[in-house]
């Protein structure tokens, strides 16, 4: 990593979209603002997205990058009505081409004649409308961008670091080939601060056999490297992703400020990869039930830091400039 972007003004902001995902991260290179939008929650939260975009001209709000980090409804719902609104221009749509990967794939011989392929692309269909498809409407309305990793984009410290490619290939056939979007069970009890878990309890939960649900084994995971502070932005990645990560960057990752992987799901992460994380701060998007962010993911980070969740703070944001009122953490450092 070079020290160009040394002392520059940015802001992370982490938005409270319940159990979806949504940043906004804005970063001034000295000259103007450049901005980000790492996954834009579900369908309806568009609008919500756009008060955090700092580039602005011509009356619109300028987005310079949008990445999608998989095609989870929670994930891709906001971007349609982003990539269509009259106020918002989207330069550049970093998505994952699952179509092209499967159209290369031995494995296509078993199917007809271009079966793959379509179903590798309806993963990204609309969570309601199956006639519209977010790459066709990411190639109409921006240009769309294969992501590559471990390159900073144009103007900003950021960059895609995984998954490896070994990951992907395997995790699009699976969505290809038994794609179905799983809605979570519904949790109404919700997440409760003074039940705090044993060490036992904590850690039987955390031995659990991890499930690994291919559009998870496919999430983007991105590195902010601002200042000579870093942010890990994990979308839903799981943890032998997020072990490549740290394995891939061992300078960088370890001692992140971590946003973590799936609302605090107990699936995606494990006391190892914790371990090797290291957080120096953990913020957890989730509407605060006892499955989002789970107690034993939540006991295991704090740790290492303290813990945040949008679900009592309400949207997060990380920023360059002295914090006048910070948040309060969900769970303090031990």
């Amino acid at each position: 990593m070079n020290n160009k972007y040394y002392d520059m003004q940015y802001e992370v902001t982490i938005m409270d979209v319940k159990d979806a995902d949504a940043i906004v991260v804005n970063y001034h290179d000295g000259y103007r603002w450049w901005t980000a939008v790492v996954d834009a929650g579900n369908v309806g939260d568009a609008n919500k997205v756009k008060v955090y975009v700092k580039h602005k001209e011509n009356n619109k709000y300028v987005i310079d990058y949008a990445f999608c980090t998989h095609p989870d409804k929670d994930h891709k719902g906001g971007f349609f009505d982003l990539l269509t609104d009259s106020q918002v221009e989207i330069c550049n749509f970093f998505i994952r081409r699952p179509d092209i990967l499967m159209r290369n794939d031995i494995r296509r011989l078993q199917y007809n004649a271009g079966e793959l392929e379509r179903a590798a692309k309806a993963v990204y269909n609309h969570p309601t409308d199956p006639t519209r498809n977010l790459i066709d409407e990411a190639i109409r309305y921006s240009h769309l961008v294969e992501p590559t990793l471990g390159l900073d984009v144009v103007g900003m410290p950021l960059m895609v670091i995984g998954p490896r490619s070994r990951f992907f290939q395997d995790a699009c056939y699976q969505m290809a080939i038994n794609f179905a979007e799983l809605e979570d069970e519904a949790d109404a009890e919700n997440y409760a601060e003074d039940e705090l878990p044993t060490e036992e309890e904590a850690q039987s939960v955390m031995d659990e056999v991890k499930e690994d649900s291919p559009t998870n084994m496919s999430s983007l995971i991105l590195l902010f490297h601002p200042n000579g502070r870093n942010f890990l932005l994990a979308g839903d990645a799981c943890s032998a992703t997020l072990k490549d990560a740290v394995e891939d960057y061992p300078q960088n990752i370890p001692g992140s400020t971590l946003k973590v992987p799936h609302h605090g799901s107990k699936h995606n992460l494990t006391t190892e990869v914790i371990n090797m994380l290291k957080p120096s701060s953990a913020v957890i998007s989730a509407k605060g039930s006892k499955k989002h962010p789970n107690r034993a993911v939540v006991h295991f980070l704090s740790k290492h830091c303290n813990v945040y969740s949008t679900s009592k703070s309400g949207t997060l944001t990380y920023q360059s400039a002295p914090v006048t009122h910070p948040a309060i953490a969900l769970r303090n450092k031990q």
